[in-house]
C-alpha cells in the first residue's frame, strides 16, 4: 500500500469518526451536501465515459465506491434519528434517501455498461448477458425517481447499444457451435462444444462453452427463439423423413471437440413409407425401425447439443422435448397409429396392437414428461380412436367422389330411370308395399297422399347421387355398430353434406357463365334438401335413445335453399342483362317509326333467341315449374319492353299491320318454349308465368283492331 491510499483510508476513518460526532441536525446538512456532490460527480462521470469528451480524473472515478460510502452514513444517521423521532428530521431523511438510491441505481447502472465491451472481449458471455438484464432492471426502476434527464439519456442509449452488442454476440456463437447444413440432399447438424475466439479472430481468455451460451440466450429471453429454430430442422430434416423411410442412411461421428449428425445420402434414394400398402406385421416391423433411428437421434440431442450442460439448462431440454414431440404427434397419429387399430369395434378390448407405439413412446420418456406422452391416452381410449379412423375414411371417401372431375348428369325424380332412394326404406309399406309409389319420384309412403313430398323430373351431377348413397349405407352403419359409434356416423353424414357445399361451387367455378352447371347446381342442392327431410327416418327406431332426439338432418335445409339460390341467380341476371343490351332500341323512348323497323325487328329476333337458348338448357334439366318460372322471368324482359313501345305509339292501320308482324318473335316464344306436360297439361298457361304477357297482348289486340279497320 503507498502513502497516498494509507492517507486516503486515514482520512476516511477520521471523517467517519468525526461525522458521528455531529448531531443528527447536523449529520443531515452533511448528507444532504455529499449527495449533491455524489449526484454530480456520478453524472460527470457518465458523460465523461460514454459522450464525446473525457476527463481523466473522472475516468477512474468509481461513482459506486462513493455511493456505498455514502450509503453507511445514511444508516448511522438513521439510527439517531430513529432514537429521536421527528416528523421534520423524518421527512429530511426520506428525502436524501430517496436521492441516495437513485445515485446507487444509476452509479451501478453505469458500472455494468461500461465494462461490457471488456467481457465480450474475454468471453464472459454470461456475464455480459447477466450485466444487460440488471442493468435493464435498475432503468426501469430508475425512470420513476427523480433523476436528471440528460444523464439518464445517456445511459438508456448505452443500454440498447450495449444490448445489441451482446445478442450480435450470441447470434455469432450461436451459428458457430449449433450450425444446420445442407448440401445437395444430405442434411447435417454440426455441435462444437465450445468456441475460442470471435468472429474476428481474437481469442477469448476463456472458452464460451454450450452452457455459457444457453444461460446468456435464457437471460435476454432468447433460448426459445433458438430452440425453435432447431425443433423446425430436427423435425423436417431428421425424425420426420425417418418416420417415413427409417431406411435412410443415418451416421453420427463426435470428437473432443464436437459432434455431427448427418442424414442422406449422395445419388441414393430411400423407399418412402405409405401405411395403406403395408399389413399387420409390416407396420409393427416399420415402427420397430423408426424407433430405432430417431433413438439415435435423440441420444444426440441429449447428449451432445446439451454436452455438459447441468441442471440449470432441464426447462430448455424439457421444451425442446415437448416441441418436437407436438410435431411429430399428428404424423405419428395418422400414420402409425391409425392403420394399427382394427377394423373390428368387437377386438377393440386387446390392446395388444398398441404395444409396438408404446415402445416407440418410451424413447421418449427421458426428453419429454410422461404425463405429455399421447399413445398412452390413445390406447386408453381405443374407441375414440377407431370412430375417428371411421370418420375420417368415410369423409376422405366423400371428399374424393366431390372432388371428381366427371360432369356427367342422371335424370332423377318423375318418370326417370333412377329410383329414389328415399323409397326404399319409409317405413311399413317398403317401395313396392301398399303404401309406396315406385317410378313416380320421392316420396313417403303413407304421410304423401296428395303428392306434396313428390320429387320433380329432373337432371342432378352424379356426384349428388353417390352422396346421398353414402348418407344411406353410413346411416346404416349406426345401426350395425351398435350405440358407442352411431353418433360419429350421424355426425359424419352430416359433415358430408357440409364437404358438398365447400366442395362444389368451387370445383364448378363458372356457375355465372354456364347455365348448365348453374342449373344442376340448383338441381342438386333441391334434390339433398329434398333427402334431408327424411333421412334415416326409416331406421330412427334402430338408434339408440339419446340419439333419436338430436340426430335430424332438417337443420342443413337452409344452406342448401341459400346455396341453390346462390347458384341460379347469377346467370338468370347475367341473360336478363344480355336480353337489355340486345334489345337496344326497344328499350327507348320515342324511336319508333319507319326509318328504324328493319334494325328494330333484328335486334328482337337476337333477343328472342338469348332467351330460347337459355330456355332449351333450362328444360333439358330442370323440374317443369322451375323451367317455366325461369322462362317467364326472361320473356318479361323482352314482353314488357316491347309492350311499352307500342303503348306509347299511333299508328295507321297499314302501320299496325307492320308491327303487328314487327314484335311476331315474341309471340313465338309462347308456341315454342310453354309446350310442356304439366298437370295433365300440354301447354302452360303464359300469362301465369309472364306477368308482362297480358299487357303485350292488349296491345298486339288493339293493333290488329287498327289494322282491321
Amino acid at each position: 500500500m503507498n502513502r497516498s491510499q494509507r492517507r486516503s483510508r486515514r482520512e476516511g476513518a477520521d471523517s467517519d469518526q468525526s461525522f458521528e460526532k455531529q448531531s443528527v441536525t447536523s449529520q443531515l446538512t452533511t448528507l444532504e451536501r455529499l449527495v449533491e456532490e455524489a449526484r454530480a460527480s456520478t453524472y460527470e462521470a457518465i458523460n465523461s465515459h460514454h459522450r464525446d469528451f473525457l476527463s481523466i480524473r473522472v475516468y477512474t472515478h468509481d461513482p459506486l465506491d462513493e455511493a456505498a460510502t455514502l450509503n453507511d452514513k445514511y444508516e448511522t444517521t438513521s439510527t439517531f434519528v430513529a432514537a429521536t423521532p421527528s416528523p421534520d428530521l423524518i421527512e429530511r431523511l426520506d428525502n436524501i434517501g430517496h436521492s441516495l438510491k437513485a445515485i446507487v441505481r444509476m452509479a451501478k447502472t453505469h458500472a455494468n455498461l461500461k465494462d461490457i465491451d471488456d467481457q465480450i472481449l474475454h468471453g464472459d458471455i454470461a456475464v455480459c448477458a447477466s450485466s444487460i438484464v440488471e442493468a435493464g432492471e435498475m432503468l426501469s426502476e430508475i425512470e420513476d425517481m427523480r433523476v436528471s434527464e440528460q444523464p439518464l439519456q445517456v445511459l438508456h442509449a448505452q443500454f440498447i447499444k450495449k444490448r445489441a452488442a451482446v445478442r450480435a454476440e450470441l447470434e455469432y456463437l450461436s451459428d458457430e457451435m449449433i450450425r444446420v447444413g445442407e448440401t445437395g440432399c444430405v442434411h447435417e447438424l454440426n455441435v462444437t462444444y465450445g468456441v475460442m475466439s470471435n468472429y474476428d479472430n481474437v481469442p477469448y481468455e476463456n472458452a464460451v462453452t454450450l452452457s455459457d451460451l444457453f444461460f446468456a440466450l435464457r437471460e435476454l429471453d432468447g433460448v426459445r427463439t433458438r430452440a425453435d429454430m432447431l425443433v423446425t430442422a430436427l423435425a423436417d430434416h431428421w425424425l420426420l423423413p425417418l418416420l417415413r423411410a427409417p431406411s435412410t442412411p443415418l451416421s453420427v461421428s463426435r470428437t473432443k471437440l464436437g459432434a455431427t449428425m448427418s442424414i442422406g445420402a449422395f445419388g441414393r434414394t430411400s423407399t418412402v413409407f405409405v401405411p395403406s400398402a403395408l399389413d399387420c406385421d409390416q407396420l409393427v416391423q416399420h415402427i420397430a425401425d423408426v424407433q430405432r433411428v430417431w433413438t439415435t437421434v435423440l441420444q444426440f440431442v441429449r447428449d451432445d447439443l446439451f454436452h455438459e450442460c447441468d441442471d440449470d439448462h432441464s426447462d430448455v431440454y424439457a421444451y425442446m422435448g415437448q416441441k418436437l414431440w407436438a410435431r411429430v404427434w399428428p404424423i405419428v397419429h395418422d400414420e402409425l397409429l391409425v392403420p394399427l387399430v382394427p377394423d373390428n369395434v368387437d377386438a377393440l378390448a386387446d390392446v395388444q396392437c398398441m404395444v409396438p407405439l408404446l415402445e416407440l413412446e418410451n424413447a421418449w420418456a427421458e426428453l419429454v414428461p410422461t404425463d405429455t406422452l399421447s399413445v398412452r391416452n390413445a390406447a386408453r381410449s381405443l374407441l375414440q380412436t377407431y370412430v375417428s379412423k371411421r370418420r375420417s375414411d368415410l369423409l376422405t371417401t366423400v371428399a374424393s367422389i366431390l372432388a371428381s372431375d366427371d360432369a356427367n348428369v342422371v335424370v332423377v325424380g318423375g318418370d326417370g330411370p333412377v329410383i329414389d332412394v328415399l323409397a326404399e326404406h319409409s317405413g311399413k309399406g317398403g317401395k313396392n308395399g301398399k303404401g309406396g309409389k315406385s317410378g313416380k319420384g320421392a316420396m313417403l309412403p303413407e304421410e304423401d297422399s296428395d303428392g306434396a313430398l313428390h320429387f320433380p323430373r329432373c337432371s342432378i351431377s352424379v356426384q349428388a347421387q353417390l352422396l346421398v348413397e353414402f348418407a344411406r349405407e353410413t346411416i346404416g352403419f349406426a345401426q350395425g355398430d351398435g350405440k358407442r359409434t352411431a353418433a360419429t356416423y350421424v355426425h359424419a353424414v352430416r359433415d358430408a353434406f357440409s364437404l358438398y357445399r365447400c366442395l362444389m361451387p368451387s370445383q364448378w367455378s363458372a356457375l355465372s357463365v354456364d347455365a348448365k352447371r348453374a342449373f344442376i347446381v340448383f338441381n342438386d342442392c333441391t334434390y339433398l334438401s329434398h333427402h334431408l327431410t327424411a333421412l334415416g327416418h326409416g331406421l330412427r327406431e334402430h338408434w339408440p335413445r339419446e340419439l333419436r332426439a338430436s340426430a335430424t338432418f332438417v337443420d342443413l335445409i337452409a344452406s342448401f335453399r341459400t346455396l341453390a339460390r346462390e347458384s341460379m341467380s347469377p346467370v338468370l341476371q347475367r341473360t336478363r342483362d344480355s336480353v337489355v343490351r340486345e334489345l337496344g332500341l326497344w328499350t327507348q323512348r320515342g324511336w319508333l317509326n319507319e326509318a328504324v323497323l328493319d334494325d328494330a325487328e333484328r335486334r328482337l329476333i337476337v333477343a328472342c333467341g338469348c332467351v330460347t337458348q337459355v330456355a332449351h338448357t333450362a328444360q333439358a334439366h330442370l323440374p317443369s315449374r322451375v323451367y317455366l318460372s325461369v322462362l317467364g322471368l326472361l320473356v318479361d324482359v323482352v314482353a314488357g319492353h316491347v309492350a311499352r313501345r307500342l303503348s306509347e305509339c299511333v299508328v295507321s292501320d297499314t302501320r299496325a299491320r307492320a308491327l303487328v308482324r314487327l314484335v311476331a318473335p315474341v309471340l313465338a316464344l309462347e308456341s315454342r318454349l310453354f309446350v310442356c306436360t304439366l298437370a295433365s297439361q300440354t301447354r302452360a298457361p303464359v300469362a301465369k308465368y309472364c306477368s308482362e304477357w297480358d299487357g303485350l297482348q292488349t296491345q298486339i289486340r288493339r293493333l290488329s283492331t287498327a289494322g282491321t279497320r
